[in-house]
């Protein structure tokens, strides 16, 4: 076989890897393929690295349109009742940013969820409104309260240990 076919197929299965939708997640951190390595963080890593940690009920959410993107809008802004806070400043309620990108972490007004907090360093702006700088890391352990009992019997314990 020339060395030509014998590198054809691992280069063609390479590529197919590298096109795939999975390789497109914002989950995704280097590899491809097979060797592909992806960012799924702990229940306690993630608790330990989040500016807060809270389930909260969501009361709204407003569309930032922006006319370039396709769907028509950048960002969401969610408002949340905090229900409980397991880290960080106790809060009545919170505003959590969403990017419409495939990092956003989509939620339904009215569902209860874990949520783990993180704080962004940089000033988002919308023309002159300042978007909120904290937002929901969709890779991480943030998930709908009826699926998230284990977790928050896990993040209950963190909190109390603290």
């Amino acid at each position: 076989m020339s060395p030509f076919k014998r590198l054809a197929l691992p280069g063609l299965m390479m590529a197919m890897g590298a096109i795939s939708p999975a390789s497109y997640g914002s989950c995704w951190e280097s590899g491809a393929g097979p060797t592909a390595i992806y960012r799924n963080p702990t229940v306690a890593a993630e608790f330990k690295g989040a500016a807060a940690v809270i389930t909260g009920r969501v009361t709204a959410a407003r569309n930032i349109s922006e006319p370039d993107d396709p769907e028509g809008y950048a960002w969401t802004i969610y408002s949340v009742q905090v229900l409980e806070t397991f880290k960080g400043p106790p809060q009545q309620t919170i505003q959590l940013l969403s990017e419409n990108t495939t990092a956003r972490f989509p939620m339904d007004t009215g569902k209860t969820y874990l949520l783990f907090l993180t704080r962004s360093s940089m000033i988002e702006m919308a023309g002159k409104e300042r978007l909120p700088a904290n937002f929901v890391d969709n890779c991480g352990n943030s998930a709908v309260e009826e699926d998230a009992q284990p977790l928050i019997k896990k993040v209950r314990h963190l909190s109390n240990s603290q």
